[in-house]
């Protein structure tokens, strides 16, 4: 089988005659070690370690259009070449939201970028975002990225061109920040639910825009909300319906793919996620979880195929020998009776060891044949 025929054999809770590898290489890594950041040097890096493309930065979005008399604008602050500080104001009839991002103040790691002023700063600024998510939804056209061909064609076999869809409900805290958020989900839920809805209402247009695209996979991105923390009913009041009708979209479609993209503690959240019906759910962390790669597979190992839990950390800090421990590991948990992608438990460190990464796919093309 190829390296896209087990992932998908995979996804289809089949047992593929080897273990799918694809340890979650993304723009970081791929800068640290190629000096380029973009999803060809992510493919090319899978390429080199013998393991599957999957999650890299390619993206598919949609057209959409301001209200009338609303404006975006930007301005860079700080410019000391890597160094970065930008702001971006919405102009609106109604007052302006400013946002700031300061990127590449990591001299070895330099595309981190951290948020530092958010668009809503009062509860009563979410009334300008709802009014312009409105419009947004109403306007929303579709547009697969020409990046998602490209990458579909050049992949062919060697890699899964996947794509990266936001949640919801990380729209929704992004436009506020964690902390904030959280005020925000008891003071204002009334406001939060009307934003809420019309940011479904978009994102629903981007899977549109997966489902037109010839990419079999999309990864819908919940670690916002599973980061937070906020609990198995507040989680289900603001995620359920949206990844049911998210999942649903999908499961609709003969070929096609979604995967849950979590971090954080999951145990008691699976109820909801396995409602939705994703085909996939990662990245079960190994130090900020709370479930394991073991139980994962035993209790739901025959709904849906699980993805991760290899840590990240030893990518970075281990040595060839607790690398090749840690993929043995993962094996041994969960690969008995398909179904499941070896996979890390978050984003590969910008400092990882190559050969660690080398020690992963080789360990599993030693004992991960079924």
């Amino acid at each position: 089988m190829t390296q896209k025929e087990r992932f998908l054999a995979a996804l289809r809770l089949e047992t593929p005659d080897v273990v799918p590898v694809s340890p979650l290489i993304h723009s970081r890594y791929a800068h640290a070690r190629l000096g380029r950041s973009d999803w060809r040097a992510v493919f090319e890096l899978h390429h080199e370690i013998g393991s599957c493309h999957y999650r890299g930065p390619i993206g598919v979005g949609i057209e959409t259009e301001m209200p009338e008399g609303w404006e975006h604008s930007s301005e860079v602050l700080l410019d000391e070449g890597v160094h970065r500080v930008t702001r971006s104001t919405l102009h609106t009839p109604k007052g302006d939201l400013t946002s700031t991002v300061d990127r590449g103040s990591i001299p070895h790691d330099p595309l981190v970028a951290k948020t530092t002023e958010y668009y809503v700063k009062e509860p009563g600024d979410w009334r300008i975002i709802i009014e312009v998510w409105e419009h947004r939804a109403q306007t929303a056209k579709p547009r697969p990225a020409s990046t998602v061909q490209e990458a579909f064609e050049l992949m062919r076999n060697d890699g899964v061109a996947s794509v990266g869809v936001s949640s919801a409900f990380h729209l929704v805290a992004t436009q506020r920040g964690m902390q904030d958020l959280f005020y925000d989900l008891y003071d204002c839920p009334d406001l939060l639910r009307e934003a809420h809805r019309h940011a479904c209402d978009i994102q629903a247009k981007v899977i549109q825009a997966f489902l037109m695209s010839p990419s079999e996979v999309a990864w819908y991105d919940i670690c916002w909300a599973t980061g937070m923390n906020l609990g198995p009913k507040l989680f289900d009041q603001w995620l359920g319906d949206e990844l049911t009708r998210m999942c649903a979209l999908v499961r609709d479609r003969p070929g096609k793919f979604i995967s849950l993209y979590t971090l954080g503690r999951m145990r008691e959240i699976m109820p909801t996620l396995m409602n939705a019906r994703p085909h996939m759910i990662a990245t079960f962390e190994p130090n900020e979880g709370d479930l394991s790669l073991r139980e994962a597979k035993e209790l739901y190992g025959d709904e849906v195929c699980v993805m991760g839990n290899f840590d990240s950390v030893i990518l970075a800090h281990g040595s060839v020998e607790e690398a090749r421990a840690e993929a043995k590991r993962c094996l041994d948990e969960a690969m008995e009776g398909g179904a499941y992608i070896m996979g890390t438990g978050d984003e590969v460190p910008a400092d990882a060891k190559y050969e660690n990464l080398k020690a992963m796919v080789e360990v599993v093309e030693e004992f991960g044949r079924h």
